[in-house]
C-alpha cells in the first residue's frame, strides 16, 4: 500500500489474504454519532479538552501514570526524563513491546482525571449522553499509543469497525507528548461515508512488514483520496468516527516518541 503523507511517499506490505466488500456503506447501518453535527461531512473535529486548572492535574497524572507503567515494564527512568524520548529507552523491539504490554488494555478507573469528566466532555462535544462503556464486552478500558520515530509502530491504515466489537461508538485521540504535524494520528477525511468496496483490504488482522496487528490492513484504494494529521495541540482533543480510514501515521520526527491516549464512548443506553 502506497500513500502520501506529509507530503511523502509512505508504503507498507501487509500479508495475508486479501478482499473487497460489497456496495454497502455501514456507517448508515449504525449509530452515526457525528451525524447531524457540523463535523460530520469530514468525520472528525478538533476541539478544547478541559479548562486549564482541570488539564493541569490531567496532565500531571498521565505523566505520573504512564512512567510509573514504563517501570514495571522493567524500563529504568532516570530523573527529570522527557516522555517524547522514551525511545532512548526502548531502543529495540523486545524492549518495546514489553512497554506496550504494560500500557493497553488499561481500566478507566485508572485513567488520569475521573472518567465522568471526558465523558461530560465529550458528550458536549457530540450533543450526546456518552459513556466510555463498551455494550458489546462491557469493558470499560484505554490506550497509551506510542509510536517511536521513524519506526514501524503504528497501525496501518484500517477502520476500525472491521472489528466488531468496535461498532457504533466515538473515538478520542489525546496528544500527550511528541504530537504535532510530524507524527499525529492521520485519517482519509470523508471516508465514513465511503461504500465498502472503494477499499481492498486483508481479511484478518495483517501482518506488515513483519510486525503483527488485530486490525485488518488497507491495501488499496480504488479513486482519489487524501490523508491529513488534524493535529490536536496540548489540551485539545481529536474526536473522529470509528467508520474513518485512519492509521497508517508513521512518526517522521527525527527524536520525538509520539504519545497519546485512545479511549472510545458510546450513546449512553
Amino acid at each position: 500500500m502506497e500513500y502520501h503523507l506529509n507530503k511523502r511517499k509512505v508504503a507498507y506490505r501487509a500479508e495475508g489474504s486479501k478482499t473487497s466488500g460489497d456496495d454497502q456503506i455501514l456507517l448508515h447501518k449504525a449509530i452515526d454519532l457525528t451525524s447531524g453535527r457540523s463535523w460530520d461531512k469530514n468525520g472528525y473535529v478538533v476541539s478544547r479538552l478541559f479548562s486549564d486548572q482541570t488539564f493541569k492535574r490531567f496532565e500531571e497524572e498521565t505523566n505520573r501514570l504512564l512512567l510509573s507503567l514504563w517501570e514495571k515494564s522493567g524500563l529504568s527512568i532516570p530523573d527529570d526524563f522527557q516522555l517524547d524520548q522514551y525511545h532512548t529507552l526502548a531502543f529495540n523491539q523486545d524492549l518495546h513491546l514489553l512497554a506496550v504490554e504494560q500500557t493497553k488494555l488499561l481500566s478507566t478507573s485508572d485513567f488520569p482525571s475521573p472518567i465522568s469528566e471526558i465523558e461530560n466532555r465529550i458528550s458536549e462535544i457530540c450533543e450526546t449522553s456518552l459513556v466510555a462503556k463498551n455494550p458489546f464486552d462491557n469493558q470499560s478500558i484505554f490506550h497509551f499509543r506510542v509510536v517511536r520515530p521513524n519506526s514501524k509502530d503504528s497501525n496501518p491504515l484500517h477502520r476500525d469497525v472491521w472489528l466488531e466489537d468496535y461498532a457504533n461508538c466515538i473515538n478520542l485521540y489525546i496528544p500527550v507528548a511528541g504530537s504535532n504535524g510530524f507524527s499525529s494520528l492521520s485519517i482519509i477525511p470523508g471516508s465514513h461515508h465511503w461504500p465498502e468496496n472503494k477499499v481492498e483490504r486483508t481479511q484478518e488482522g495483517a501482518s506488515v512488514d513483519g510486525t503483527k496487528f488485530n486490525v485488518p490492513a488497507v491495501t488499496n484504494i480504488n479513486g482519489e483520496y487524501e490523508i491529513v494529521r488534524p493535529n490536536p495541540k496540548r489540551n485539545e482533543v481529536l474526536v473522529f468516527s470509528p467508520y474513518l480510514i485512519h492509521g497508517g501515521a508513521i512518526n517522521l520526527n527525527t527524536n520525538q516518541t509520539r504519545i497519546s491516549i485512545e479511549l472510545r464512548l458510546w450513546k449512553k443506553s
